[in-house]
């Protein structure tokens, strides 16, 4: 089966649905590889970022909880939600099966994971996400189950993402996805990355994820 974007944007908290929209549309924007002008049956790029500005403005306004303010934020999340949809098949048509033009989407990935049987190490998991937990000072981490892998591996670091001994090992965990996460100190941002450990040894890390806790 084909590599397929992930467009359950539903199951997204609100303000990760805001960094999720953000970074699709940062994505798409001066993309080689999915130059304009689109076809005529999908949103155009002005139309996804003028979108995604306009629910980002309504997102920010309804923080003072005024119930009107939600309800225009929910409503704009719905419209930008559909044009999301709506373009995802036609990049899955562009790049024919091609992950490495599929992870310039910004979009997140699901596809079939061919089982490792050789002697390289796993490949960093796909569908690395990083969420607010429901209590002050956690996060949730999760990604694509990997076949071959026996445990994962997090790491988080305050400091300089590209400075190696900067990192610092946090847990191991059996599970690929509701890994938790806590002790953290709000408002401060953490850089996060994680690995699957297999019969080979360590895999590759995923690229790190910012995030500030709540």
């Amino acid at each position: 089966m084909q590599p397929k974007l992930i467009i359950t944007f539903e199951r997204l908290s609100e303000s990760d649905f805001l960094v999720k929209a953000g970074t699709i549309c940062a994505a798409l924007t001066g993309n080689p590889l999915y130059q304009e002008p689109w076809i005529a049956q999908v949103p155009s790029l002005e139309t996804l970022n003028t979108a995604y500005t306009t629910y980002q403005d309504a997102y920010r306004a309804a923080l003072t909880k005024d119930t009107n303010k939600t309800a225009l934020r929910d409503t704009l999340r719905t419209a930008l939600t559909a044009l999301l949809k709506q373009l995802a098949p036609y990049l899955e048509l562009i790049a024919q099966g091609d992950l490495s033009i599929l992870v310039t989407t910004g979009y997140d990935l699901r596809h079939d994971i061919v089982h490792n049987s050789g002697v390289d190490p796993l490949p960093a998991p796909d569908g690395f996400q990083v969420s607010h937990g429901t209590l002050t000072g956690t996060l949730t981490v999760q990604v694509i189950r990997l076949t071959g892998a026996g445990s994962y591996d997090v790491q988080t670091t305050q400091g300089d993402p590209g400075v190696e001994a900067n990192w610092q090992h946090v847990l191991s965990s059996k599970n690929a996805s509701h890994i938790l996460l806590s002790g953290l100190t709000p408002g401060q941002i953490y850089w996060i990355r994680l690995r699957a450990i297999g019969g080979n040894g360590n895999g590759a890390w995923t690229d790190p994820l910012s995030i500030i806790v709540n």
